[in-house]
């Protein structure tokens, strides 16, 4: 699995306020992270044609590019 490390200055408040939103929301930090970067990368383009069905729901996922 691709792992990305993101490094944030001891000084900024980013980690305790992403601590508190995931909280608030019932989700670890990485989870609200995940979720963000699914969000920023729905506007890419990519995502402008009806779905594909599947026989199965990772047949699905295959056919629409979010597995490979």
């Amino acid at each position: 699995m691709p792992t990305y490390q993101i490094h944030l200055d001891e000084r900024q408040t980013l980690p305790e306020r992403l601590k508190k939103k995931a909280a608030e929301l019932g989700l670890t930090p990485e989870q609200l992270i995940r979720r963000f970067i699914v969000s920023g990368m729905a506007d890419d383009g990519s995502d402008s044609e009806p779905a594909i069905p599947g026989e199965m729901l990772e047949d699905a996922l295959i056919k629409n590019d979010v597995y490979k």
